[in-house]
């Protein structure tokens, strides 16, 4: 027999990375207040500069916080 449950409906509400990525300006690899890494490897053209910030967790759906790259040189956008 299956067990009795009081739950009727849940809305499970979970965007993806790849549409926040698209919200992130890409002038912000030129803000002077947000952290530079000198250690990153972008994927696109492989320049080693980017911003990061950290994002919110309820807008990547996760229960940690995730951090979002901008490349200095070419302004691609990853999660890492």
């Amino acid at each position: 027999a299956l067990p009795i449950s009081s739950l009727v409906y849940r809305n499970r509400i979970k965007k993806e990375v790849g549409n926040v990525l698209h919200t992130v300006p890409a002038a912000v690899a030129d803000d002077p207040t947000l952290p530079r890494s000198h250690n990153a490897n972008c994927a696109m053209c492989g320049h080693n500069e980017a911003v990061f910030f950290q994002s919110d967790a309820s807008i990547i759906g996760s229960d940690s916080l995730a951090l979002i790259f901008v490349c200095c040189n070419c302004a691609h956008k990853w999660v890492g």
